[in-house]
């Protein structure tokens, strides 16, 4: 058999078993070597082989996507889900902000870009890869913990829960968007009347700041929470802050939470 008929049978071999190792047709390199039992320069290289051939697309350094049969050499297709993918790109993380808020039911708004939060480096916050369009921030490792976990097909993906999504947006409005989304987005929570989960998160993952925005809407929106609204006071910091960061200092102060309402 001539030498490139030989290749040829030894790449088909090495895409039949990298396909098989693939989770939602995303392989690594380690992935890759443990399939094929062989040393991850070994297996780099036959990744890198494959791409070549246009079996495979390069997401990042490392990791592929394993193109379906009928594609052409060098198109660029979409991957099946972005969850999964973003798992694998940047791990450790966890699904959050925004895209979190829409899989409970806390939104209807519609962001374009599936929020990622990774312990990991992150070169730039806004990011696409084939297709599917990732917003990143960074978080300390600690923020890592006590995650919900989902079903993605085969494979499990770490999400913040309700509470943990309304805390998160509490530090940070930006994460859903804004200071007044984020208020939309705990309107709607309201009606579940889980104030103890709340406050129970807000001890566990939030900051003094998260307690006085958490605080201050609650006795706006939810003023029956009173356990919520004295958890809230307690665990406030000393200061002041803006309910909405990225907003310019206007508006009027109030001195119960330490808050300039900077927003309407």
């Amino acid at each position: 058999m001539p030498e490139h008929e030989l290749l040829g049978t030894r790449l088909k071999g090495d895409l039949a078993c990298i396909a098989r190792a693939a989770d939602a047709g995303i392989v690594s390199v380690a992935a890759a070597a443990k399939a094929m039992r062989t040393t991850r320069m070994e297996a780099a290289q036959r990744l890198a082989a494959l791409a070549k051939a246009g079996w495979l697309a390069r997401l990042r350094r490392g990791v592929y996507l394993v193109l379906p049969l009928e594609a052409a050499s060098g198109t660029v297709t979409t991957v099946e889900d972005p969850w999964v993918l973003a798992s694998v790109l940047y791990p450790p993380c966890y699904i959050g902000g925004w895209t979190a808020a829409e899989h409970w039911g806390l939104t209807e708004q519609l962001f374009r870009s599936t929020f990622v939060a990774t312990s990991g480096n992150v070169r730039a916050r806004e990011q696409v890869i084939l297709g599917a369009s990732f917003r990143l921030v960074r978080v300390k490792p600690g923020r890592l913990s006590n995650l919900a976990r989902v079903w993605r097909g085969s494979n499990q993906v770490g999400i913040s829960s309700p509470e943990r999504t309304l805390i998160d947006a509490a530090i940070d409005p930006a994460w859903l968007g804004g200071f007044r989304h984020f208020a939309d987005v705990f309107s709607t929570y309201i009606q579940s009347g889980k104030e103890e989960d709340v406050l129970l998160e807000l001890g566990r993952s939030g900051t003094g700041a998260a307690a006085k925005r958490i605080g201050f809407l609650a006795e706006q929106l939810w003023p029956g929470a009173s356990a919520l609204i004295s958890g809230a006071q307690d665990l406030k910091s000393t200061g002041v802050i803006k309910l909405e960061p990225a907003s310019r200092r206007s508006g009027r102060m109030n001195t119960r939470w330490g808050v300039w309402v900077n927003v309407a």
